[in-house]
């Protein structure tokens, strides 16, 4: 009978010691981990024109292609700039390596 409850108590005890670890995990998890981060979704590159500047953007979309999730901006390029096009292909290249970088973050 003894040896029953003190087989027991060690298992008791073991849980315990498996919640704690669980929940020091939990609260040391990464911040993409934490609730209300962005999450989901794939990041592409993009561009669009406001007002009178196009701007170079790499943005995180929803899995249906659907809803932007998330934005940053890359550049933003005048239209009237004599070397409009070189500063674009510039900019959409730096927007390549940027969003090959988010999704590696991503992967990890």
């Amino acid at each position: 009978m003894v040896l029953l409850e003190a087989a027991a108590v060690v298992a008791v005890l073991g849980l315990v010691v498996y919640w704690m670890i669980v929940l020091l995990t939990a609260a040391n998890s990464r911040p993409g981990d934490q609730p209300g981060a962005v999450r989901g979704g794939s990041w592409t590159v993009t561009h669009y024109e406001a007002g009178d500047v196009t701007r170079v953007v790499v943005q995180r979309v929803s899995p249906r292609m659907d809803d932007v999730l998330d934005e940053h901006v890359v550049a933003e390029i005048p239209v009237e700039d004599p070397d409009y096009d070189q500063i674009f292909l510039a900019a959409m290249s730096a927007a390549r390596e940027r969003r090959a970088l988010f999704q590696s973050e991503d992967e990890t």
